[in-house]
């Protein structure tokens, strides 16, 4: 008996599963007519932060149930065949609020942690119950010092479980890890994550101008006498994240999906207390963050270890604000310097990837999308040379007549493999209405000057639709209205959640002509550029598919529904006797 397929009964118009083929090959083909020059190698790209994936617990895992029915859902309605996730690390807590972009670079938060794979369903249920927040993220319930989460992993801990692949985790990594470690335990006995205002060894434990290897050696011994099993419970931690981040990307690369991590353009307190030699003293990049001395020999290799970091645990890389290794903004009591490194600093990004991954620079994503005050990429209005070929992340929030669109890049003499575009991304504000855009919009798919903000979301994800590289910010995709960041309520920054019910949201957005409908983006490419003539078959195919999805629901007779309800109810109990008594049949025989 099929009980899976009975339990899928739904009243909803969306695919049904003899439709589900044709609609993820005509998608697929309308893609590739739309790209110009070779399709082959196209990315679809999804962007959506780990965190807000739908979960029961609190925050989203790259590798629950939930999120992999997920991942199979915006594979087969949007076509993606990457996932770029937002930053990996530690979320720092500042007044009860969880900054997103202030955490480490170089480690993996508790976050990463599928915990559901690694304890018994009854203390998995306490994590769900302790859940009180419903409408987004609640990070307290899962990296909090007293959640739920952090009580069970220290009993998991203690429990002695792992502790063979534990002890060889520790030994892999021990170098890169303990210096972490190590400001973890000071920070708290120093009751400050500030360095800076902890005692002169403490504050100077890893510089050796100051502290000799003698005086470190025995520091680092009262350290572990006093606090040592709270490092080594961070190394379980670490051990616990690497192995679900390593469990999560062969899952995704099983279903024919890529999996992209976010590399901080910053550095942490800890990475700095570190390594004093690889920072410029007093000295930020903006933001805040620590300005790394890219003319040493030790910020250089810092630099390199960072990357080395990223290559080895994920397919693809975006490198945040890529700029500002390129024209390095130097900001030290409120005067500002550049130095320009022209393609030193991404050259040293490029050959550590190599070193991991083969030479394939298709997989090294920059964000350059900067203001020309900050970071000018042209050169006479000619790109500059080294960002040629290189691949480029932009969004069309400053579309205007000669900016911001697949199009124009490609007049620039562009390569359709130097650059990726999409409509927004996690930095964005709303997609507002804006008349320029809606009248340039209008120009570009030939269609009628976008008059609502309906009308005008629609034409702006359907622009990127035709970019050889192009990405989807999860929110959009969704039609989830709420700023990812920059709320007046800072509890609400970074904690956009994808609701358990996203499908049904999803249909019903579709059905009030709301959303992104990939197959309305493709008939508006279609005709702009005469394929609705040249390829009339495909074309038709497109526009049934874009009805399909767009089709009202049924309205069912109450009474109706409720019988077939009794019906699958009952089938549902005979089934299961039926199988129960042929279970004891076989037990016996």
């Amino acid at each position: 008996m099929k009980i899976q397929e009975l339990s899928s009964v739904n009243f909803c118009r969306r695919l049904k599963r003899k439709e589900e083929a044709g609609y993820i090959n005509v998608l697929n083909q309308g893609r590739d007519k739309c790209i110009e020059g070779n399709p082959q190698g196209k990315k679809t790209i999804l962007i959506v932060p780990a965190t807000s994936l739908p979960n029961k617990t609190g925050a989203g895992n790259l590798n629950t149930p939930e999120s992999l029915e997920f991942f199979d859902f915006a594979k087969k309605y949007w076509g993606i065949n990457e996932i770029q996730i937002l930053p990996v690390g530690q979320y720092p807590v500042y007044q009860g609020i969880y900054p997103f972009y202030s955490g480490t670079s170089m480690d993996l938060g508790s976050q990463i942690i599928n915990i559901q794979a690694y304890i018994n369903k009854k203390d998995f249920n306490e994590i769900i119950e302790n859940n009180k927040i419903k409408d987004r993220v609640n990070f307290a319930n899962i990296i909090g010092e007293n959640s739920a989460q952090e009580k069970i992993l220290k009993n998991l801990y203690k429990s002695g479980m792992y502790q063979k692949e534990f002890e060889v985790f520790k030994n892999q990594n021990q170098q890169r890890l303990e210096p972490k470690a190590l400001y973890k335990a000071l920070s708290k006995i120093n009751r400050t994550y500030n360095y800076k205002n902890w005692n002169k060894v403490d504050k100077n434990l890893f510089n050796r101008e100051i502290v000799n290897e003698n005086t470190f050696k025995q520091r680092v011994k009262e350290i572990l006498a006093q606090e040592g099993e709270e490092m080594d419970f961070y190394y379980f931690k670490q051990f616990l994240a690497e192995d679900s981040l390593k469990k999560a990307r062969e899952n995704l690369n099983q279903k024919g999906l890529k999996l992209d991590g976010d590399m901080l353009c910053g550095f942490s307190g800890d990475e700095v207390w570190a390594h004093p030699k690889a920072f410029i003293p007093d000295t930020s990049i903006g933001w805040s963050l620590p300005a790394p001395d890219l003319d040493s020999k030790a910020g250089q290799n810092l630099l390199r270890e960072k990357v080395k970091f990223f290559a080895e645990r994920f397919d693809g890389i975006r490198i945040d604000a890529s700029w500002t290794y390129v024209n390095q903004p130097q900001i030290k009591n409120g005067s500002i310097k550049r130095k320009d490194y022209a393609d030193r600093i991404l050259n040293i990004i490029d050959d550590e990837i190599k070193k991991v991954k083969g030479d394939n620079s298709r997989i090294i994503m920059h964000e350059f999308a900067a203001n020309p005050a900050d970071f000018n990429i042209f050169d006479n209005k000619e790109i500059k040379p080294y960002l040629k070929d290189r691949i480029k992340i932009y969004t069309s929030d400053y579309l205007h007549e000669n900016w911001g669109m697949n199009r124009n890049f490609l007049e620039r003499g562009w390569a359709p493999e130097s650059f990726i575009i999409g409509a927004r991304n996690h930095d964005s504000g709303k997609m507002e209405y804006s008349e320029e855009q809606a009248r340039v919009l209008g120009k570009i798919l030939k269609i009628n000057t976008p008059k609502t903000q309906k009308e005008f979301v629609k034409a702006k994800l359907a622009e990127p639709m035709d970019a050889k590289y192009s990405m989807i910010y999860f929110a959009d995709a969704l039609n989830i209205d709420k700023p990812f960041q920059g709320n007046s309520d800072r509890t609400l920054d970074y904690a956009t959640l994808i609701p358990e019910d996203y499908q049904n949201r999803y249909f019903a957005s579709l059905e009030r002509g709301e959303g992104y409908n990939p197959m309305d983006a493709l008939e508006k490419q279609f005709k702009a550029k005469g394929l609705d003539r040249t390829e009339p078959k495909l074309y038709r195919k497109i526009v049934k598919y874009k009805k399909i999805l767009e089709q009202k629901e049924k309205q069912t007779n109450p009474i109706l529904k409720a019988v077939c309800g009794i019906i699958c109810a009952c089938l549902l109990l005979y089934g299961a006797a039926k199988y129960h008594k042929n279970r004891s049949h076989d037990l016996f025989h």
